[in-house]
């Protein structure tokens, strides 16, 4: 039997990035499985947007996944520095 990915399943778009206007943002899933909206300012931080949830269960792979969606903006906002250049 092929193991499923709950996550990809319920959310496909989960933990990718995806430019809007000029930052980069992504939905993560938390551990209970709950979406929370993170936004990459370029500014070496992440902002959890947590207006809809009363609270985040975060395990050491989701701070993983968070550590890795920080370290890949951070190479698109170099990337399109080189670009403008």
């Amino acid at each position: 039997m092929e193991d499923v990915d709950i996550e990809k399943v319920l959310f496909p778009e989960s933990g990718e990035l995806i430019k809007e206007s000029t930052y980069y943002i992504a939905t993560v899933l938390d551990d209970e499985l709950d979406p929370f909206k993170c936004s990459f300012l370029n500014d070496g931080c992440v902002q959890i947007n947590t207006e809809e949830l009363t609270y985040l269960t975060l395990s050491r792979d989701n701070l993983f996944k968070l550590l890795e969606l920080l370290e890949e903006s951070e190479s698109k906002y170099d990337d399109e520095e080189d670009d403008e250049e």
